[in-house]
């Protein structure tokens, strides 16, 4: 059986994006046949992937093919449904999720059988919201190569895409309330190369995580991975591995604990022994992201996919 992963385009820098590829390269590491399609047989230039890239030709009726989507391509799985193909939802968000369902009452109406989600926050709202799917946990991986500490700056990293204005009002009120660390550099990380942005994040001696309404929140996790010591928000998903020694944590919105927190991780990158041990809080953290768990995940849902389970 064919397994196909239907693309946003490939133009498009986001993390779902790559977390499709690399459930695709799992799925061809274990010996399964896998294509991707985007809508112009486009490859995404900004990470390497070798799995084979297809384009409008493959969208036909074929009972021994089964498709991938994201959680959030109503159109698309409208336009499917009534196909022989395997239908299987991969949420990596289901805030955005909701975008997904028009005027459905679940993502079986279109023929989904089986849904992947990428932390159990996902899991969670998936047994609730779509009980009539098989639901499965997906770990997510982080890439301990890529993202690991580099000679470290005073930086403060950050991905301003989900909060543009909130990050002023942050990077002005620690400004004005903490000026010891006004020779500390802001550098956004913003429609970055993968490998551009795991640098830029390597340098940086403290993240300032500003995640929203996540599924789970990656990149506090790459961030870690990166050496950095984190502060921010969670996006709610966070909360699945936000603790009170591997993070400044604020609640959602709460800008004054925000910035406090921030101020508190550049105390901490600045102090050797605190950073050891803030550190090896983060090692505890990141063992349950491997490249192995992800991949056993991965090979054990598709296994039960597959047989029809």
């Amino acid at each position: 059986m064919n397994i196909v992963f239907l693309c946003p385009p490939a133009g498009v820098i986001n993390g779902g994006t790559r977390h499709l590829y690399r459930m695709a390269e799992a799925l061809t590491d274990s010996g399964h046949n896998v294509l991707m399609f985007e809508q112009e047989g486009k490859r995404p230039s900004w990470f390497p992937s070798n799995i084979p890239v297809v384009g409008q030709g493959v969208l036909k009726p074929n009972p021994d093919q089964a498709f991938v989507l994201p959680e959030d391509q109503p159109q698309l799985l409208a336009s499917i449904k009534d196909w022989p193909q395997k239908k299987v939802i991969y949420s990596q968000n289901h805030f955005y999720g909701v975008m997904g369902i028009g005027d459905a009452e679940s993502y079986a109406d279109y023929g989904v059988t089986h849904i992947l989600c990428s932390s159990k926050t996902i899991f969670d709202h998936a047994q609730v919201r779509h009980p009539k799917l098989k639901a499965y946990v997906i770990p997510c991986v982080i890439d301990r190569g890529l993202f690991k500490p580099l000679q470290k700056q005073k930086r403060i990293a950050y991905m301003p895409r989900k909060r543009m204005i909130e990050v002023n009002y942050i990077r002005d009120m620690f400004r004005f309330l903490y000026p010891q660390y006004r020779d500390w550099e802001w550098v956004a990380v913003h429609d970055k190369a993968e490998a551009d942005a795991a640098r830029m994040i390597g340098e940086a001696g403290v993240f300032l995580s500003l995640s929203r309404l996540e599924g789970f929140g990656l990149t506090p996790l790459e961030a870690m991975s990166a050496g950095c010591v984190v502060a921010g928000f969670t996006g709610i998903g966070g909360w699945e591995y936000a603790t009170d020694e591997n993070g400044f944590w604020a609640d959602e919105d709460d800008f004054p604990a925000c910035i406090a927190g921030l101020a508190q991780a550049a105390a901490v990158a600045l102090d050797g022994e605190k950073l050891n041990l803030y550190r090896k809080a983060c090692e505890e953290t990141l063992a349950a992201y491997t490249k192995e768990t992800f991949a056993r995940a991965v090979k054990e849902a598709w296994a039960e996919i597959i047989e029809g389970k």
